[in-house]
């Protein structure tokens, strides 16, 4: 069986903790409040914090993950002979899963012996979280990434959440 990598992004909204439990790695979305031009990755700042600058008057502005950042995040664990599985954040809100699958296609060609599977939660915050979680448990039982992606195919339409 070949080792792989899973990642997802800062937008499921699951606590670091977490996903270091579950051996998952994170890609941070970055966002600025509009009244300043200072850019934060999501880990870099306190969710208590942020809701305060919220309930403050403070708008956010969310910027989605490119297509550098993810061959940056990626090309490591593929040249380390790793396979990587990326469930990303819903291709209807964000441009980042779209940049997920650029950076796929550039890696898999760069790569070709390694498998860069991505697929797309059509989902956000914490039911992005539960499809992360139940995806864990289905690669413990030592599925495949493409039994994977598939599975994530098949649950993604009854997780059902408000965002």
């Amino acid at each position: 069986m070949n080792e792989y990598t899973f990642f997802v992004d800062s937008s499921c909204d699951t606590p670091a903790t977490y996903l270091e439990a579950w051996g998952v790695k994170c890609i941070d979305l970055t966002f600025r409040f509009v009244d300043s031009q200072d850019e934060y990755k999501n880990s870099q700042i306190d969710v208590k914090e942020f809701y305060q600058n919220l309930r403050d008057g403070r708008d956010a502005k969310t910027s989605a993950v490119n297509v550098e950042e993810f061959k940056l995040a990626f090309e490591p664990e593929l040249a380390a002979g790793r396979d990587v599985f990326y469930l990303g954040f819903s291709s209807g809100l964000s441009t980042t899963f779209n940049s997920s699958r650029l950076a796929a296609r550039e890696l898999s060609e760069k790569y070709p012996d390694r498998k860069v599977i991505v697929a797309d939660s059509l989902c956000a915050s914490t039911g992005y979280g539960m499809l992360t979680y139940l995806t864990v448990k289905k690669l413990e039982e030592v599925a495949t990434l493409e039994e994977a992606a598939e599975y994530v195919e098949q649950t993604r339409p009854n997780i059902c959440h408000w965002f």
